[in-house]
């Protein structure tokens, strides 16, 4: 009897230590928290990354090598070298781009070109196109409203970036063992998205990510998206090197001999050509629509990369889009989608779930139509039908 007391009490003993040490690991919340304060902390790093991801439209694989530094620059600016080692997409292997912390090369090996140019240059790019972006007509459907980064708040603490990351997502802790990720012990995390807090195309598409964190450095290893019906993808860091240096040379570049060297005002001229030749490559004549929705009114006539789109507001400051172009570009929202007979061919209508907002979409022939906006269903096939 004693004997047999003696071993109840050390198997209880043992469970016990067992269960006071899972209690002691740390939860998805203070692993996330661990991470990002990890990440705070990198002035340099070094990593060999491998993704893959299998998409409706694409699949693709390869490998990148990535050298950083921050501080770089005479003003802080950072350095960067990535180099792509292989790949199974068409372009794209042996692209490499260097920035030293004042310039930057980018070299295509297949065109053999090299675009090159100044922070400063770049920036400036970056500032004249962001104050001529109006985000109306750029696309047939529409966006209302301007986006105002100022407005945004930003988490101002790792433990404020978690609590936000937390309103969208549930975090778990899978397994109660470490797994053996990019040769490391590695603690995989779960975030699933919460349906309430995703906007309805989110949330019809699905899916959750996993994310490995180093057991030590708590820093990110591997992401992984899966689950959804827009198909998986996956990048994980097979080598990683934080804060140990490294050679400022890494960050120069040599043009190679014989490659063409474009520069920023180079390759600003050349996208205004060729935009210019997208808003004159309507040949076709447009479809007008012979029955509007009440008090609808024509505002305005555009053509937006070789698309005709017209532009009609509704009281009550709705709005919709009629649009027509050459087939073969497709534009439409992942989910909510249901399959229409639409002028006597197959189209797709989207939306939302209150129904007021709607895409409409087919092909007839060599062009593809799209009509979206403040719409019903209803509204948006009659528009279609009464095109003329």
């Amino acid at each position: 009897m004693k004997r047999k007391t003696i071993i109840l009490i050390t198997i209880l003993a043992v469970a016990s230590l067992g269960l006071a040490a899972f209690m002691m690991q740390p939860g998805a919340a203070d692993l996330l928290t661990q991470s990002i304060t990890m990440l705070e902390t990198i002035t340099d790093g070094h990593a060999v990354i491998e993704f893959e991801a299998e998409m409706p439209e694409q699949d693709g694989s390869g490998t990148i090598e990535v050298w950083g530094a921050l501080n770089a620059g005479p003003n802080g600016e950072p350095a960067l070298r990535v180099e792509v080692l292989e790949t199974s997409l068409e372009m794209g292997e042996g692209v490499t781009a260097v920035a030293d912390g004042a310039n930057f090369w980018l070299y295509n090996p297949d065109e053999n070109i090299v675009l090159t140019g100044t922070y400063e240059e770049a920036a400036m790019m970056l500032m004249e196109k962001a104050a001529e972006h109006e985000f109306e007509g750029k696309m047939p459907h529409e966006f209302d409203g301007a986006f105002d980064a100022e407005a945004l708040e930003y988490p101002e603490t790792p433990e404020e970036a978690v609590a936000k990351l937390l309103e969208y997502f549930d975090a778990e802790r899978v397994g109660l063992t470490r797994e053996d990720v990019a040769g490391v012990g590695a603690y995989h995390l779960r975030l699933i998205p919460i349906p309430e807090q995703m906007p309805d195309e989110v949330r019809a598409v699905g899916g959750l990510i996993n994310v490995w964190i180093a057991a030590e450095s708590k820093a990110p290893l591997a992401a992984e998206y899966t689950g959804g019906n827009m198909g998986s993808g996956r990048i994980e860091a097979t080598t990683l090197e934080l804060n140990e240096g490294i050679d400022p040379a890494v960050f120069t570049f040599e043009i190679p001999s014989g490659a063409a060297v474009m520069t920023l005002q180079d390759l600003a001229v050349l996208m205004e050509e060729k935009m210019a030749e997208m808003e004159t490559a309507v040949t076709f004549e447009s479809l007008m629509p012979a029955d509007l929705p009440a008090d609808a009114r024509l505002v305005e006539t555009t053509t937006v990369r070789g698309t005709a789109v017209q532009r009609y507001t509704l009281p009550g400051g709705r709005s919709f889009t009629v649009a027509q172009g050459p087939a073969g570009f497709e534009y439409a929202p992942e989910g909510m989608e249901s399959a229409v007979t639409v002028r006597g061919v197959a189209g797709l209508l989207y939306s939302d779930a209150d129904g007021g907002r709607t895409l409409l979409t087919w092909t007839e022939g060599e062009m593809s139509f799209w009509i979206g906006g403040d719409l019903t269903g209803d509204e948006a096939l009659a528009l279609a039908e009464s095109l003329q």
